[in-house]
């Protein structure tokens, strides 16, 4: 593992663990190496589930939907769910089965007995412009012990689409997972759209329930839609904020519900930023073989 610092065109830093080419942030623990290895090795329960993202691409939003449906409740969630990403092997021992596990890790840093053993994994994924715009908002607003980011937005979409942000370019973080379920045609493993739980979250609901398997009736479903929506999410979220929350971000706010739009990214992108996003980005994106839908109408 080593520390790299960079720079962007103005001279603000960004300030990563880096380790088997990925860029980790600098709350991974310790050695970066040293902790992904305890997780490689960190055994399976049976029930393990496995949510997946690429940063701010919808990780809480779907961990509440996930968890009340393994729970059969429609209740919000009144602890920060733990993650591969910053807790350790112990913490995760402590929790009870189903143990609903979350990561932005690669498929290659996940546990070994968790994938041989088939443990069903849930990977969410967004427009690569709207997730630039969450990034960049999240980290301006995040407590990085001593580690700020004060880059301008020109500055940071410009690391962002070279890559050098944690986890890496957003192309390479989904492409992995596709190449994935490629690999794994078997594998119970379900792509989810940011856009398609906008869209129709009661649909994306049962789609979840399905792969999960939980069998939960219909009107826990409407519920459990319900109380998911974006707008109640983020009016319950905001309010009940944990102190864990609110001392990873510099105003005390919650750091994970900001606006959760589709199509943002157009009060943020110029028109010039825009053509050298898709000149730089389109041909990666289409290569993935998903689709990818950057507005609703």
């Amino acid at each position: 593992m080593e520390i790299r610092k960079i720079a962007d065109a103005g001279g603000d830093v960004m300030i990563y663990k880096f380790y088997d080419g990925v860029y980790f942030p600098v709350k991974v623990p310790g050695d970066a190496k040293e902790h992904i290895e305890s997780v490689i090795d960190m055994k399976y329960k049976k029930g393990d589930v496995l949510l997946a993202t690429y940063p701010k691409s919808g990780t809480h939003w779907t961990y509440e939907i996930l968890s009340m449906l393994l729970n059969g409740k429609a209740e919000y969630c009144q602890k920060h769910p733990l993650s591969f990403d910053h807790d350790t092997q112990e913490e995760h021992d402590k929790l009870e089965s189903p143990r609903l596990l979350v990561t932005h890790f690669y498929p290659k840093h996940l546990p070994r007995d968790f994938l041989e053993n088939r443990g069903k994994i849930f990977y969410v994924y967004r427009n690569p412009k709207d997730t630039a715009v969450s990034f960049y908002a999240f980290i301006k607003r995040l407590n990085m012990q001593g580690h700020l980011y004060n880059g301008k937005w020109q500055n940071f979409i410009e690391l962002y689409m070279q890559g050098k942000v944690a986890y890496n370019s957003w192309c390479e973080h989904v492409s992995a997972w596709v190449d994935f379920q490629k690999r794994n045609p078997d594998y119970p493993l379900l792509l989810i759209s940011y856009e398609d739980m906008k869209k129709d979250l009661r649909r994306s609901v049962q789609s979840i329930a399905e792969h999960l398997g939980t069998g939960a009736d219909p009107a826990l479903l409407d519920d459990i839609a319900s109380k998911c929506e974006f707008k109640e999410m983020f009016k319950e979220k905001t309010a009940n904020t944990t102190e864990t929350e609110k001392q990873m971000t510099l105003d005390g706010s919650n750091p994970f519900y900001r606006k959760g739009d589709v199509g943002d990214w157009k009060n943020w992108f110029t028109e010039a930023q825009n053509e050298q996003f898709d000149m730089t980005v389109k041909k990666d994106v289409e290569d993935i073989d998903l689709p990818v839908v950057y507005t609703l109408k």
